[in-house]
């Protein structure tokens, strides 16, 4: 069984990606693993206590329970039991680097998603240390798509989504990966490509990707294309997600960066932070 891992710091973004999460989950039939990376220490304050001791990790493990009790539907409570339970949810404390152990886990075979929190919406503190900088850095490296939801979303919908291109070959890719959320939740789609102000190159890729559309069976399902005028390309892309009412805005990552343009450093730390909508980063191949 396939699932999809949602980190834990117990701030109210990380229970807003829950949320969302035990939608996909029910959505696309799978489970849900919640992991809190912690200091050792647990959430004791007192200096007696061993790092990575019992004592810690036990405290560690109830605050995970009671997050979970906190954030989902009775129904899916921890080690939920009887036939009525449609999602299964397990739950894992461990000490070490956030970013190592949640690259290591996106590895994984089974894992198909991870759903965290955003940029700049976690709990800073020594016990959770689980803040913006973990889910740029998760959102650049993990070998999995990784969904982030802004803090305080509410209600987990997906009825209208935009994969955001910067070239055809990229779009392709980004477009497959997502087949698994698209098919079974099924949302009205766009694609989305902000101008430059090279108007030849321009036309260029929007003469390709018309034949990409025109004469091929790319991308396979009804949507529909919006262009955007030039601009900061991220904070375009912000507007245009709000101004459209868009559910989810899916993004390709590539492994040295996430576009050449939108990604710069500047670029991702303000769509990454400022984001109102949950984004989408889908991992694809250089080219």
């Amino acid at each position: 069984m396939q699932k999809i891992i949602v980190p834990t710091d117990f701030s109210s973004a990380a229970s807003a990606a829950l949320r969302y999460a035990h939608f996909l989950a029910e959505a696309i039939g799978c489970d849900l693993e919640v992991i809190h990376v912690h200091d050792g220490y647990g959430h004791v304050e007192d200096s007696r206590v061993k790092k990575g001791g019992m004592e810690a990790r036990q405290a560690a493990q109830r605050s995970i329970d009671q997050f979970i009790r906190f954030s989902v539907p009775a129904k899916a409570a921890v080690a939920a039991e009887g036939p009525e339970t449609e999602v299964t949810i397990s739950s894992l404390e461990t000490v070490g680097s956030p970013t190592d152990v949640l690259i290591k886990a996106s590895q994984e075979e089974a894992t198909c998603l991870i759903v965290m929190g955003g940029v700049g919406t976690g709990a800073v503190s020594t016990v959770t240390p689980f803040f913006g900088s973990v889910a740029r850095t998760v959102a650049e490296q993990s070998a999995c798509p990784v969904l982030l939801v802004p803090e305080d979303y509410k209600n987990p919908k997906m009825e209208r989504a935009s994969i955001a291109f910067d070239v055809v070959k990229g779009l392709r890719e980004t477009s497959k990966g997502f087949d698994f959320l698209r098919i079974p939740l099924a949302p009205s789609m766009r694609l989305v490509h902000v101008r430059d102000s090279s108007e030849k190159g321009e036309t260029r890729k929007e003469i390709d990707l018309m034949e990409e559309v025109l004469n091929t069976d790319f991308p396979g399902y009804p949507v529909e294309l919006d262009l955007l005028n030039p601009g900061t390309t991220a904070f375009r892309l912000l507007d245009y997600a709000e101004e459209e009412n868009i559910d989810l805005l899916v993004l390709g990552h590539r492994k040295r960066s996430l576009w050449k343009r939108l990604f710069l450093d500047s670029d991702i730390k303000h769509v990454m932070r400022f984001a109102v909508t949950p984004l989408l980063v889908i991992p694809i191949s250089e080219y």
